[in-house]
């Protein structure tokens, strides 16, 4: 069948006779959807929409997702996200089969321009394009003339899609906004960058910790990158030759400024790979020396984490953590990293037990090490008592009275 040339205000009328949208998000978000805007409410409001947007990184305010009636995710949608939201409780690994399950019926994909072969790429973004795509029976190109290009980034046939709509206008660029930094963030950095040796394999979140920490490796040698999603530290890292040139770098999706992405693109070196393999059991297992860095809002003194609930509401997701920990923990030569401040917003992180709460985000057998600026927690060969007494020490001075008083084993 032929690919069906359509403009944008066609969009509303493909969404009338569809049930199920698929909406990406990351890097991988249709921001010309935005400019639906002055659609009626009522071309929305029939819809169901599942969406993998991602808290801080992309806009949950969009019309299509404000007027559906009903819609599901992975994260938090904020306050201005759509009035009926369900939240759902699964990792990153568990969103393709949600996928599946949810099976939509029109997903649109922003894409590049094709090539000589007919060849789109799908910008600096492959998490669940391929699983939605093997859904969807209405796959709309949104074609952006401005998208950077990785050369080991996911790719389609344009003939893959029922639908292209050309010349979208050009999207802003998805970035975590982490810059800058503070003296308790360069005091975690320090300590966790120490525990990273020259070979090593390391994953990390996003955020001011992750980006002070790349800061301070560029002085390592064949280091290798496999993360779910990377933003613009990784030039730090590349530039600094701290690489190793044998092995590209795998993510799944990368976010960050207009000036990073101008220097992506036609960048050779690294590898977009979805979701499924990046977070895939079989992929993980065969890292050795892989080392997770990752933040969280809670840590108790078994070394259970919380990386999702404070002050009584949902701030965030499991997203891949339990997935990168353990597979850091099963690591021949590996580490998985818990690092975060001691003391925020004038409450302790470290707590005696998490409680209602504090959701057990990571079991604490999946977690090595624990840093705060106050130091290392090592709790590898450790027993219950031990492993709580370590923990202990890299609380808040003020805090390890009382944390020490609450113990009970």
């Amino acid at each position: 069948m032929a690919v069906r040339q359509i403009g944008l205000d066609a969009v509303p009328a493909l969404l009338s006779r569809s049930e199920r949208l698929f909406v990406p998000g990351t890097s991988g978000e249709p921001a010309a959807l935005h400019g639906l805007a002055g659609t009626s409410p009522e071309s929305f409001a029939h819809l169901s929409v599942l969406t993998s947007f991602v808290s801080g990184l992309n806009r949950f305010d969009g019309p299509a997702l404000r007027a559906a009636g009903n819609v599901t995710g992975f994260f938090p949608a904020g306050h201005d996200g759509p009035a009926r939201y369900r939240q759902l409780c699964a990792t990153y690994s568990g969103i393709t089969d949600e996928i599946g399950r949810f099976a939509p019926d029109i997903l649109f994909v922003p894409v590049s321009p094709p090539d000589r072969a007919g060849m789109v790429s799908t910008g600096l973004c492959a998490e669940f394009f391929e699983a939605a795509m093997a859904a969807a029976s209405c796959r709309v190109a949104l074609i952006h003339a401005d998208m950077p290009i990785l050369p080991g980034g996911q790719t389609f046939p344009l003939d893959a899609f029922t639908h292209v709509v050309r010349a979208c206008p050009a999207a802003p660029p998805v970035h975590e906004g982490a810059d800058g930094t503070d003296p308790v963030s360069e005091a975690i950095a320090g300590h966790v960058a120490r525990l990273i040796r020259d070979g090593n394999t390391v994953q990390a979140g996003i955020g001011r910790i992750p980006a002070r920490v790349f800061a301070r490796l560029t002085g390592r040698r064949g280091l290798r990158l496999h993360s779910g999603l990377l933003s613009d530290p990784l030039r730090t890292l590349m530039d600094a030759g701290a690489l190793d040139p044998d092995s590209p770098v795998c993510c799944a999706t990368i976010v960050g400024s207009r000036a990073f992405q101008r220097w992506l693109d036609g960048r050779h070196g690294i590898a977009l790979r979805p979701i499924a393999h990046t977070h895939g059991f079989s992929t993980l297992a065969a890292i050795d020396g892989f080392v997770a860095v990752n933040s969280a809002l809670e840590v108790d003194l078994s070394g259970q984490v919380n990386a999702e609930r404070a002050a009584g509401r949902m701030v965030s997701a499991r997203g891949g953590l339990p997935d990168f920990a353990a597979a850091a923990h099963r690591s021949r030569g590996g580490l998985s990293i818990i690092a975060l401040p001691a003391m925020a917003k004038g409450r302790t992180r470290i707590v005696a037990r998490l409680g209602i709460d504090g959701p057990v985000s990571v079991a604490g057998h999946d977690v090595d090490i624990v840093v705060t600026e106050h130091g290392a927690a090592d709790l590898r060969g450790k027993d219950a008592e031990e492993r709580a007494r370590a923990i202990v020490a890299v609380a808040a001075p003020e805090q390890r009275r009382d944390l020490l008083g609450a113990l009970d084993l």
